[in-house]
């Protein structure tokens, strides 16, 4: 069972359009998408699938980039396609990933994730 001692983040690999990396994402039970990645990426994705609205917690609205691409975690077997956003500076990762798997936060200590 892969484990992560960096709670509460887990080690993911996330792939669009040919461009993949490795970063621990923060794990983010509040969200109900994929993935949100660091707008500075915008640019290497290119276009966008996608353009979304979205509610921020002052109830301001903002348009973000989606792409359509891949998350596997780290050591686990499954890819789950997925829609990717740029919004923000942070890898947040939501119930769209989370519910295909067994997540174990341990004591605040470390993440255990099994399939």
């Amino acid at each position: 069972m892969p484990t992560s001692h960096r709670f509460p983040y887990l080690d993911i690999r996330w792939r669009i359009r040919g461009f993949e990396q490795q970063v621990f994402a923060y794990i983010d039970t509040g969200f109900d998408g994929f993935l949100i990645i660091p707008t500075e990426f915008a640019t290497q994705l290119g276009d966008a699938d996608v353009v979304s609205t979205w509610e921020l917690g002052d109830g301001s609205l903002i348009e973000a980039l989606d792409y359509l691409g891949e998350i596997q975690v780290v050591d686990l077997s499954p890819t789950i396609r997925s829609q990717i956003t740029c919004i923000g500076n942070e890898f947040l990762l939501g119930l769209g990933v989370l519910t295909h798997f067994k997540v174990i936060l341990d004591h605040g200590q470390m993440v255990e994730i099994e399939e």
